[in-house]
């Protein structure tokens, strides 16, 4: 196991009973990132970035950033399979977020599946679907 990011501190945060106090503790940052942070270019990506960054509390998430990479593990990862299932109305499953962790690549599975789903809809259906959800429609 390789750590995502190492924080150097001059002491570590302490509760009263001697124990490590983890709230305490910094947001790593993901500075070498920086320098190659590409923008999430789709509204699938767009939103699956806001989603990202919301479940790992982070100020950003690129295109080209990969789950695992970004802090993400087995905890957050349930999270985020709630939220996607939430916002795109798809069942994806934890094996699919292991074997897809770049966001690009697991927005283009979830593009995917609304498109097959929404062939299998009737007319009326796929419209209600637009008005409801924009990125569905996009």
């Amino acid at each position: 196991m390789v750590p995502a990011a190492i924080v150097v501190l001059e002491a570590l945060p302490l509760i009263p009973n001697g124990k490590v106090d983890r709230r305490a503790l910094p947001a790593p940052e993901y500075a070498a990132d920086a320098d190659r942070y590409v923008a999430p270019r789709t509204p699938v990506e767009e939103v699956l970035a806001e989603i990202w960054a919301e479940v790992l509390r982070l100020e950003r998430v690129g295109a080209h950033d990969s789950f695992f990479d970004v802090g993400g593990h087995s905890l957050p990862i349930m999270r985020l399979l709630d939220r996607i299932q939430a916002t795109f109305d798809l069942e994806i499953s934890i094996r699919t977020v292991f074997s897809i962790p770049m966001l690009e690549a697991l927005a283009g599975e979830i593009e995917r599946r609304i498109y097959e789903n929404v062939a299998t809809m009737s007319e009326i259906e796929a419209e209600q679907l637009a008005e409801s959800n924009p990125v569905a429609g996009a």
